[in-house]
């Protein structure tokens, strides 16, 4: 069986790290977000830190090459410490599952330059036989294609209801979900049942 784990609000507490990052941009969580919603949700693609730094110095919030730089270096700080974030007992679970033999792989759904850096930090990094960041859709991936034509059972462990769901299609059959509880766990009708956290894996596997 092949476990197919998301990353953020997964195995990792995006809500607290954007709030952090917040600070380090000086802006407000729902400055951030507001900012994030419009730069890139609205157009469809992964957040990108530094066009957000981009962004901020255009419209003037960040005044000069100095202020510039200090908050870049912020930021890096901030993603050098991502283990911070990770939630309780999420490293556990993943050695736990990486000792029970399962093979295991990370597709988180982001821009490359957010999202790779947060896992190269990370002490889970090593856990997983392939990583995956996808810009795009994660049912029009190679890897997700692979699948659908073997037989291999896929376990997808996520915190997104409806991408779940388009993901079990998308493979098919030999496919199910392990619903982690999050902002977007009934963002789609489905019956599947919402687990608090990754941790309730090891009563299953």
């Amino acid at each position: 069986m092949i476990l197919l784990f998301d990353l953020d609000h997964t195995l990792l507490d995006i809500e607290r790290f954007k709030a952090d990052k917040s600070k380090v941009f000086k802006l407000t969580f729902e400055e951030n977000e507001a900012h994030g919603q419009e730069l890139f949700k609205k157009h469809g693609v992964g957040y990108n830190p530094f066009k957000h730094i981009k962004f901020l110095k255009d419209s003037g919030h960040i005044k000069n090459n100095e202020e510039e730089n200090k908050i870049k270096e912020e930021f890096e700080k901030l993603v050098k410490n991502t283990d911070n974030y990770l939630f309780p007992g999420a490293e556990d679970t993943l050695a736990y599952l990486k000792g029970r033999g399962y093979k295991m792989v990370l597709m988180t759904f982001g821009d490359p330059q957010m999202q790779q850096p947060k896992i190269d930090s990370s002490c889970i990094k090593k856990y997983f036989e392939k990583i995956i960041c996808e810009e795009k859709d994660k049912t029009q991936n190679d890897f997700l294609k692979e699948l659908a034509n073997s037989n291999e059972e896929v376990l997808i462990i996520n915190d997104r209801a409806d991408q779940s769901l388009a993901m079990q299609k998308a493979i098919g059959e030999n496919a199910k979900i392990f619903l982690v509880k999050g902002p977007y766990s009934k963002d789609a009708e489905h019956s599947e049942k919402i687990h608090k956290s990754i941790a309730e894996l090891k009563n299953i596997l």
